[in-house]
């Protein structure tokens, strides 16, 4: 009884401590470290109670704090961050408090607030790997919250400050299967309404057209489902139709694209835009560069594309044709169409060495520099060992110090005489001169010029020392090559004999 008295009261103090802390941290007389340090300082407990007590604090004083400015729920965080670099907090707490202080704001004050995680973006970089999955799902969630067509640019904003903090190869990032969007369905009407009528002064743009042009969408939301033949022959009459309407009716308008122009993720589905939508250039672009990126998807090497989805040599072709048109509509499409078109082919094939690098498993893409750098420096410092003045050399290795110290000059062991191994010309045909002679009763069988590896030598040293003996080849080229080298070393023969005064047969 007596024990369990003394933790109720540990625990009734614990929380004691801990409201303290909350409302001291929740009125506006806290706002530096220094006054954190005079309050942790001021209450009684240890060093590892005040501490927990701080971390519990932190985090339920958060929900007075939101009810203040933009730039006062900024400080409080900081001031969290600042808590746990002097040690008076755990490592994780600032980190809750900024998941914290997402949850209990809107989506317009998060958008504010976020400029503080952009600011620190680099100091999350060093952060442990526990802590920057917390930033992870802190910027999952808000991208949850947000709507891709309203808040489009906060979810920018996110998806830079996780590529700044994650390295490229993280693979929470990464869409290693292919997977794809099933739930992204486009709704669009499917019975022709009377009293919708389209302003355009030809049949063609007609609602069977409209139907045509938003089926498409679900191809680009599943192209898996092209590997059925019925499904391949209605997409590929759907893409020919909408090439086929988008060449003949011409975008006519030169007028310059603001850059401050919005852009929104998903166009609307209305019968009554479809003749508006067809002369916008936005909209056109959108449609076709969607074809573009399926046809990609189709003739790219994918690793986890299924097998039933091989092209063949008819469709590739198909593929190949339309895509040359559709660059061509775009190209002709205003404004600044060549340079659009330029822009499309750049992604598309930086696609393919993304797709590349997923297919061989997501290999590090970082060089191992620091290794080379060590044996760089390693190699400077036994070259910077060594004395070339000496008159000894020493390199740490007794074969290399013998071999080093043969000759201490080693230019002059280089041309030494006895390092010649080339062979005199006389001496290295002596034997083939001999054959060569009437008198020597060796049949031609047997002759050395028959041997291939002597005639090659015998040619390289040709090229070496009697390079004019060449022309006698020149001069003869009806004859063969080993008749040739016959005639060469008869001359070599009667030549060495006359300089020795020698009878000449």
């Amino acid at each position: 009884l007596k024990q369990i008295n003394l933790s109720k009261m540990a625990a009734a103090g614990f929380r004691a401590l801990c409201d303290e802390y909350v409302r001291k941290l929740g009125s506006p007389t806290i706002k530096t470290l220094a006054d954190v340090n005079s309050l942790m300082t001021g209450s009684k407990g240890t060093d590892q109670e005040k501490k927990t007590c701080l971390d519990v604090a932190l985090r339920k004083a958060v929900f007075k704090k939101v009810e203040g400015s933009d730039e006062e729920v900024k400080s409080y965080i900081d001031l969290s961050f600042q808590c746990t670099k002097s040690g008076c907090a755990s490592a994780t707490t600032p980190f809750f408090v900024l998941a914290d202080v997402f949850d209990c704001l809107t989506l317009e004050r998060c958008a504010n607030v976020f400029c503080y995680v952009e600011e620190k973006s680099g100091q999350f970089v060093k952060e442990p790997t526990g802590n920057r999955n917390m930033i992870l799902r802190l910027c999952n969630d808000l991208i949850r919250r947000c709507s891709k067509s309203i808040n489009n640019l906060f979810c920018g904003r996110i998806q830079i400050i996780l590529a700044k903090i994650f390295p490229i190869t993280e693979r929470s990032g990464l869409n290693l299967q292919s997977q794809f969007n099933l739930e992204n369905v486009t709704e669009y009407s499917s019975t022709h309404d009377e009293d919708v009528t389209m302003e355009t002064d030809t049949k063609e743009i007609s609602f069977m057209f409209y139907k045509t042009l938003w089926s498409m969408q679900d191809y680009f939301r599943n192209p898996n489902q092209i590997s059925n033949d019925a499904n391949w022959k209605k997409m590929e009459d759907t893409v020919n139709e909408i090439c086929r309407i988008f060449e003949n009716y011409k975008h006519e308008g030169s007028e310059q694209v603001s850059k401050d122009e919005a852009y929104f993720a998903k166009f609307l589905t209305s019968e009554r835009l479809l003749t508006l939508q067809i002369m916008d250039s936005n909209f056109r672009r959108h449609i076709l560069v969607q074809i573009l990126t399926l046809f990609h998807y189709l003739t790219g090497d994918v690793k986890f594309r299924p097998n039933k989805l091989i092209l063949s040599e008819p469709r590739k072709f198909w593929i190949r044709d339309t895509t040359n048109s559709i660059y061509s509509i775009l190209s002709e499409t205003p404004p600044e169409g060549p340079q659009f078109v330029n822009h499309i082919k750049s992604v598309l094939k930086y696609e393919e060495k993304w797709s590349k690098w997923k297919n061989e498993g997501c290999p590090s893409l970082s060089k191992p520099a620091e290794k080379t750098k060590q044996q760089q420096k390693g190699v400077r410092r036994t070259v910077r060992a060594m004395d070339l003045n000496s008159e000894k050399f020493d390199l740490g290795n007794p074969t290399l110090n013998e071999l080093w110290n043969i000759c201490p000059d080693n230019l002059a062991a280089c041309q030494d005489s006895n390092r010649n191994f080339t062979p005199d010309t006389y001496k290295f045909f002596e034997e083939c001169i001999e054959q060569l002679e009437p008198d020597s009763g060796v049949e031609k069988q047997y002759y050395l010029t028959n041997d291939t590896a002597f005639v090659w030598r015998s040619l390289r040293l040709l090229a070496q020392q009697s390079h004019p003996y060449f022309q006698h080849i020149q001069n003869t080229k009806n004859l063969t090559l080993t008749d040739n080298l016959q005639n060469i070393v008869t001359i070599i023969g009667k030549e060495y004999k006359k300089e020795n005064g020698m009878e000449c047969n």
